[in-house]
Protein backbone atom coordinates (compact mmCIF):
# COMPACT_ATOMS: atom_id res chain seq x y z
CA UNK A 1 0.00 0.00 0.00
CA UNK A 2 1.21 3.52 -0.72
CA UNK A 3 1.57 5.60 2.63
CA UNK A 4 0.51 9.23 1.94
CA UNK A 5 3.07 11.65 2.07
CA UNK A 6 2.15 14.39 5.04
CA UNK A 7 3.43 17.19 6.84
CA UNK A 8 2.89 18.97 9.99
CA UNK A 9 2.57 22.99 10.04
CA UNK A 10 3.17 24.33 13.67
CA UNK A 11 4.91 21.69 16.01
CA UNK A 12 3.89 23.68 19.65
CA UNK A 13 2.61 21.28 22.21
CA UNK A 14 -0.42 20.11 20.13
CA UNK A 15 1.55 19.91 16.71
CA UNK A 16 3.91 17.63 17.89
CA UNK A 17 1.24 15.35 18.66
CA UNK A 18 0.27 15.24 15.25
CA UNK A 19 3.64 15.01 13.79
CA UNK A 20 3.89 11.84 16.34
CA UNK A 21 0.75 9.84 15.30
CA UNK A 22 1.54 10.51 11.44
CA UNK A 23 5.11 9.11 12.08
CA UNK A 24 3.69 6.04 13.64
CA UNK A 25 0.53 5.43 11.07
CA UNK A 26 1.53 2.68 8.87
CA UNK A 27 -0.45 4.04 5.73
CA UNK A 28 1.70 7.56 6.13
CA UNK A 29 4.94 8.95 5.83
CA UNK A 30 5.99 12.14 8.10
CA UNK A 31 7.72 14.30 5.41
CA UNK A 32 8.52 17.17 7.08
CA UNK A 33 7.37 19.90 9.70
CA UNK A 34 7.26 23.20 9.77
CA UNK A 35 7.41 25.71 12.61
CA UNK A 36 8.25 29.58 12.57
CA UNK A 37 10.86 28.58 15.51
CA UNK A 38 13.32 26.94 13.86
CA UNK A 39 15.06 25.14 16.95
CA UNK A 40 11.74 23.60 18.04
CA UNK A 41 11.18 22.28 13.95
CA UNK A 42 14.60 21.08 13.86
CA UNK A 43 13.95 18.93 17.35
CA UNK A 44 10.65 17.49 16.56
CA UNK A 45 12.36 16.42 12.60
CA UNK A 46 15.07 14.91 14.48
CA UNK A 47 12.95 13.27 16.72
CA UNK A 48 10.87 11.43 14.02
CA UNK A 49 13.48 11.57 11.18
CA UNK A 50 11.29 13.72 8.58
CA UNK A 51 12.55 17.68 7.47
CA UNK A 52 12.46 20.69 8.90
CA UNK A 53 11.36 24.35 7.55
CA UNK A 54 10.63 27.90 9.28
CA UNK A 55 8.02 28.26 5.79
CA UNK A 56 4.83 25.77 5.47
CA UNK A 57 4.91 26.57 1.66
CA UNK A 58 8.61 24.59 1.20
CA UNK A 59 6.58 21.55 2.20
CA UNK A 60 4.18 21.65 -0.42
CA UNK A 61 6.38 20.39 -3.23
CA UNK A 62 6.64 17.24 -1.53
CA UNK A 63 3.54 16.04 0.30
CA UNK A 64 -0.43 15.00 -0.65
CA UNK A 65 -1.32 15.89 2.91
CA UNK A 66 -0.77 18.63 5.59
CA UNK A 67 -1.93 19.10 9.51
CA UNK A 68 -2.36 22.69 10.55
CA UNK A 69 -1.91 22.97 14.03
CA UNK A 70 -1.00 26.61 14.20
CA UNK A 71 -2.39 29.50 16.32
CA UNK A 72 -6.18 30.02 15.26
CA UNK A 73 -5.67 33.74 13.12
CA UNK A 74 -3.47 31.68 10.96
CA UNK A 75 -5.49 28.91 10.21
CA UNK A 76 -7.78 30.58 7.23
CA UNK A 77 -4.07 31.88 5.23
CA UNK A 78 -2.22 28.48 5.62
CA UNK A 79 -5.30 26.39 5.41
CA UNK A 80 -6.13 28.18 2.02
CA UNK A 81 -3.32 28.01 0.51
CA UNK A 82 -2.27 24.63 0.96
CA UNK A 83 -5.74 23.87 -1.04
CA UNK A 84 -5.23 25.88 -3.43
CA UNK A 85 -1.64 24.02 -4.16
CA UNK A 86 -4.30 20.85 -4.22
CA UNK A 87 -3.61 19.68 -1.02
CA UNK A 88 -5.63 17.50 1.30
CA UNK A 89 -6.03 19.61 4.57
CA UNK A 90 -6.71 18.74 8.00
CA UNK A 91 -7.31 21.69 10.54
CA UNK A 92 -7.09 21.77 14.03
CA UNK A 93 -10.20 23.26 15.39
CA UNK A 94 -11.75 25.78 15.50
CA UNK A 95 -11.20 26.66 11.53
CA UNK A 96 -10.70 30.25 11.45
CA UNK A 97 -11.57 33.14 13.93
Amino acid sequence: MKKIRVGVIGVGSLGQHHARVFAELTGARLVGVADVDRARAVAIAGRHGCRAVTDYRELLPDVEAVSVVTPTLLHHVIARACLEAGRHVLVEKPLAA
